[in-house]
């Protein structure tokens, strides 16, 4: 016979597995769309490829051309910049089949990612038995381990974690944080892996932000620093520069207040308009 704790342990489970399971079909159906928006690539590279060899061909004044198709017995339709060379026009299309190169490959990597994960959960569920007060135990604190069910006080000997930063997932769908205070800044910053991604604004103040992935694509790095700029004294600005650096770079000073960090070595900066748009589309949809 179970207590009431008891059914409240097994009931707190079965509806975290449920949130979850739904959490993680929809981060699926998102990269599916997401695959879709970027389309056809390998289109961009066969453009690139035209106007470079029939670049003498080209009368630079033309705002479009049309080219036999190397791979099949069609004609394909090139737009052009007639500000530009072919050669230079053909640059912007190799650039822009890199870039969504970039894109398609960290998307398809999370796909992956999150049907292994999705399939994971759905097996937990599938095992789980609603009668196994000891199972439900053991799966309770995997789904606080996995930030499935948040705990408002952990263990008493410790100092509890501030609640987690706002999440952000970009077009790629990485998960981007941004801390909501300083003390939870510090937390993000230094509990962060090494070789993610880290930014803060310019000689403003503002928040810390956090890029979970180690190889984040030009988009990315673009719509986390407009989150970037938004979250900081910066938001009423037009445009706002933001450091990037690898979170290796970053160290604490002893003593230092909450919220202050420093870093070594060089840091990029990117100049963004902070878009309060953009991060309320990207925010995590609890």
């Amino acid at each position: 016979m179970f207590t009431e704790s008891d059914q409240n342990i097994i009931e707190q489970v079965t509806q975290a597995m449920i949130w979850q399971i739904d959490h993680t079909k929809k981060q699926i159906e998102s990269l599916n769309k997401a695959i879709k928006k970027i389309g056809d690539i390998e289109t961009l590279k066969v453009k690139g490829t035209l106007l470079k060899t029939y670049a003498k061909q080209i009368d630079e004044k033309m705002d479009y051309i049309i080219l036999p198709d190397y791979r099949n017995n069609t004609e394909i339709t090139i737009y052009l910049d007639s500000k530009k060379s072919p050669i230079e026009n053909a640059e912007v299309y190799f650039h822009q089949y890199k870039r969504d190169k970039r894109g398609l490959d960290t998307i398809q990597y999370n796909l992956k990612k999150a049907k292994l994960t999705l399939q994971t959960q759905l097996d937990r569920q599938k095992s789980f038995n609603s009668n196994d007060l000891q199972q439900a135990n053991t799966i309770k604190q995997k789904l606080i381990d996995e930030g499935a069910i948040k705990m408002q006080v952990l263990h008493s000997y410790k100092t509890p974690e501030p609640a987690h930063p706002r999440r952000f997932y970009t077009t790629d769908n990485v998960l981007v944080e941004v801390g909501k205070n300083s003390v939870q800044n510090d937390h993000l910053t230094l509990t962060a892996k090494k070789d993610y991604y880290w930014m803060h604004v310019n000689d403003l103040a503002g928040s810390h932000v956090v890029i979970h992935s180690t190889n984040p694509s030009e988009q990315t790095l673009l719509e986390a620093a407009s989150l970037t700029a938004y979250y900081s004294k910066g938001r009423g600005l037009k445009w706002v520069p933001v450091d990037v650096v690898k979170v290796s770079q970053l160290h604490k000073p002893k003593g230092a207040k909450p919220g202050l960090v420093l870093f070594t070595g060089k840091a990029d900066t990117l100049t963004v308009y902070p878009d309060a748009e953009m991060a309320q589309r990207l925010a995590e949809k609890n």
